[in-house]
């Protein structure tokens, strides 16, 4: 169904986004990947099947700028001419579990401006694209932090709590028109957010968890729905964690 599309996948050039990015190349689709890293980009391009090299085109861009993110959307336009698919896949997590009285504003903005502020800024600037098309799917991926708080986890747990509101609000003002929007939000995922913790994740812990892979899957699932099927959330877990 989406055959010939084109998505943006935001955080495309690792994890999570880079399972999309390959899952949506072999269902058809043109993918942008967006990602602030050249290098993570490249390898991210380099790791693409050569039958679909001419189906991705790699945008290097911060989400959290508003000037970066309008540059993105508009190469993307003046590449493809539309945007189909929108997966806002950029997000990073805590390092270390900290209360909150430990942590500075400075981690408190890193969050909540990549977390929360990209998907706010992606929304906005694509959405109009996609109501001018009559047609289009949003994708937000969240986490299951975005209904579950916990200690040591606040500030993560306060971007994806206002992530979800923000994926909710967008729901309600499209409902009815061409745009449909839909949220995932994940248990642990086996990803490279883990290499970037203070106490390393043992093999063994990671092996529970989901992969990028089964995120990739539902994403597949989800846009190939008929445009009459609305899906508000899907939340998804380790089954043996």
């Amino acid at each position: 169904m989406f055959h010939d599309k084109v998505a943006l996948v935001t955080g495309g050039s690792q994890g999570i986004g880079l399972a999309i990015m390959h899952a949506l190349l072999r269902e058809g689709v043109f993918v942008a990947a967006v990602s602030r890293d050249a290098n993570n980009l490249k390898q991210a391009l380099d790791s693409v099947d050569p039958q679909y090299r001419d189906h991705v085109t790699g945008i290097q861009a911060d989400v959290r700028s508003e000037e970066e993110v309008h540059h993105a959307i508009q190469r993307v336009m003046s590449t493809y001419g539309r945007i189909d698919i929108l997966i806002n896949s950029a997000g990073i997590s805590m390092r270390e579990k900290q209360n909150l009285q430990d942590t500075d504003v400075k981690e408190w903005n890193r969050m909540i401006d990549i977390n929360l502020t990209g998907t706010y800024l992606m929304c906005r600037e694509v959405i109009p694209v996609m109501k001018s098309q009559d047609m289009g799917y949003v994708i937000n991926i969240l986490s299951t932090a975005s209904f579950r708080s916990g200690s040591g986890n606040g500030l993560y747990v306060a971007s994806k709590y206002g992530a979800r509101a923000l994926t909710e609000t967008i729901i309600e003002e499209n409902r009815r028109t061409g745009v449909r929007v839909t949220s995932i939000s994940p248990g642990a995922v086996d990803s490279t957010i883990w290499n970037h913790k203070t106490e390393p994740i043992t093999q063994e812990e990671r092996s529970t968890m989901l992969k990028t892979d089964d995120i990739a899957s539902i994403v597949v699932y989800l846009v190939n729905l008929p445009p009459r099927v609305h899906i508000d959330n899907i939340t998804v877990t380790p089954w043996y964690r």
